[in-house]
């Protein structure tokens, strides 16, 4: 095996235990809260197959700890309207495939229809009740339908204690995850552009599409950290001190995700730009360095950001004044625009 491979491989390990180390206490949470959820439903409760009780408390908390009380609500709900559908159904059409295809059309419409904003966010509560419909006509008669909305109960009341009473996430952590996440990949973009403009590398023909997909799972990631902040300080009595402090954490990740749509917009106009040329004049490459290095340590390093963000800002100067058509007047905006979202999300910096 050669050296470079031995690298590759030693790297993808460190970076896996890496994630690992990161998500050793949600797993650990799921794990317990698992275990219990079985000794209820079986020991306690003596149910004679209390399989779904462990399975729901780990499907709701899962490996993370992001929207955790909220797949619980969710699932509980679902259970339970899926159950009431499809004993219905079963009465009105019984059993086989003409029935469980009626099930499933009317389940998943129900779901829709009253499966809005905090309830209908996600697949979970929709899954569930098309699910727990279809397992009431397959196993009619057996009781595993109404032994199921106990095992929920058992399993989501248990995630919801974890999630909300016991181990509450930490709002603040949970958004600067997100954020540095955001940040991470904006740099990356932001370094690559800052290339082709130098005349480094060539962009590709679909430049920035093939970077667009990184920024928008990123983005994806920082909304779903925000609607778990504002739950937490909503309904954890743990953290309701720092509500304050998330509604400034929160008001920074929108500029974070407005800046993001400002770089993508940036490396656009830079691959309009170097269309039929290999490089920009010296002013372009010049203020990309100084936006990748503010981007890099807008996280870590404020001040030092701040002052790349001012550099920057005194080099654009130059790119207006030498702007000569539309693409260099596009672009010159574009990348004013990036130095004012850059500095507001480093002003509005938790402290």
């Amino acid at each position: 095996m050669s050296t470079a491979l031995l690298t590759v491989v030693a790297d993808s390990g460190f970076a896996a235990m890496q994630r690992l180390r990161a998500r050793w206490f949600p797993l650990l949470q799921t794990t317990v809260a698992s275990g219990l959820a079985w000794y209820i439903a079986n020991d306690v409760l003596r149910h004679p197959q209390p399989f779904f009780a462990p399975i729901a408390a780990a499907v709701c908390l899962s490996i993370s700890n992001v929207l955790r009380a909220q797949r619980a609500v969710q699932m509980m709900i679902g259970v339970s309207l899926g159950i009431g559908i499809g004993t219905v159904m079963v009465r009105l059409l019984g059993s086989g495939p003409i029935a469980i295809a009626v099930t499933v059309l009317i389940s998943l419409s129900v779901a829709v229809l009253i499966g809005q904003s905090y309830i209908g966010q996600g697949m979970m509560f929709a899954n569930q009740t098309v699910v727990s419909s279809i397992l009431v006509l397959v196993l009619y008669g057996s009781g595993v339908g109404y032994e199921r909305i106990d095992d929920a109960l058992i399993g989501g009341c248990l995630a919801i204690v974890f999630a909300v009473l016991l181990f509450p996430a930490d709002p603040l952590k949970v958004l600067r995850r997100a954020r540095i996440g955001v940040l991470g990949v904006l740099h990356g973009v932001l370094a690559r552009t800052a290339d082709f403009a130098a005349g480094r590398k060539q962009a590709a023909p679909d430049w920035p599409l093939s970077a667009v997909d990184r920024v928008h799972e990123q983005v994806g990631g920082l909304i779903q950290a925000r609607a778990t902040a504002r739950q937490v300080v909503r309904i954890s009595p743990r953290r309701w001190g720092l509500r304050e402090s998330v509604l400034g954490a929160e008001h920074q990740a929108l500029h974070v995700a407005l800046l993001a749509s400002s770089v993508v917009q940036l490396a656009r106009a830079v691959g309009a730009a170097t269309h039929g040329c290999n490089w920009l004049p010296q002013p372009v490459h010049a203020v990309l360095a100084e936006l990748v290095a503010a981007t890099d340590l807008a996280e870590v390093d404020p001040a030092a950001a701040t002052q790349h963000a001012a550099a920057a800002r005194s080099l654009v100067k130059d790119l207006h004044s030498v702007a000569r058509d539309s693409k260099e007047v596009v672009l010159a905006d574009a990348v004013q625009a990036c130095i004012d979202d850059l500095q507001r999300v480093i002003d509005l910096r938790p402290r």
